[in-house]
Parts: structure tokens; C-alpha cells; sequence
């Protein structure tokens, strides 16, 4: 799998509908208002690879919240990387 960055996952993130909150050099805060989602990773360059962890983290509370399946969610994430 080619490396997504969190500037991709940022992308897609919010393409489904997700807000974010910035605490500089802390943490970036994505919020689904329409389902109560909330999803957090540290506020590193948008142009890292993002850590696996966290590409499963926003996986699982994809699917677990109904917002998309983890496949499409995966197939986003690809589609412009």
C-alpha cells in the first residue's frame, strides 16, 4: 500500500463530513456532528505518513459510527494518493 499522509486522511476525513480543531503542535480534533464521531491525532505536517494506528483508529470509528466501510474508506484514501 503506498503511504497516505495525514494531509490525505484529512482529505477524506473531511469529504465525509467532518470538521476539525486545531491545538498547534497538540492535536487535531476531527468532529462528525451529524453522528457524534470524534477522532483525534497529534498535530504533526499534514505531508508525514500517517502511522498505521491511526489510519485504524479512523478505520474502526468510520465503521463503528456508520459514517462509511472500512473498504470504502480504504479505496478513498487511495484514490488521490
Amino acid at each position: 500500500m503506498p503511504k497516505i499522509t495525514y494531509g490525505r486522511l484529512d482529505e477524506v476525513l473531511r469529504s465525509l463530513g467532518f470538521s476539525v480543531q486545531v491545538a498547534e503542535g497538540k492535536a487535531r480534533v476531527y468532529e462528525h456532528k451529524a453522528t457524534g464521531a470524534l477522532i483525534f491525532f497529534p498535530d504533526v505536517s499534514l505531508a508525514k505518513p500517517a502511522l498505521p494506528r491511526h489510519l485504524g483508529v479512523a478505520k474502526m470509528t468510520l465503521e463503528l459510527y456508520g459514517i462509511t466501510t472500512p473498504m470504502e474508506f480504504t479505496a478513498s484514501l487511495l484514490k488521490a494518493s
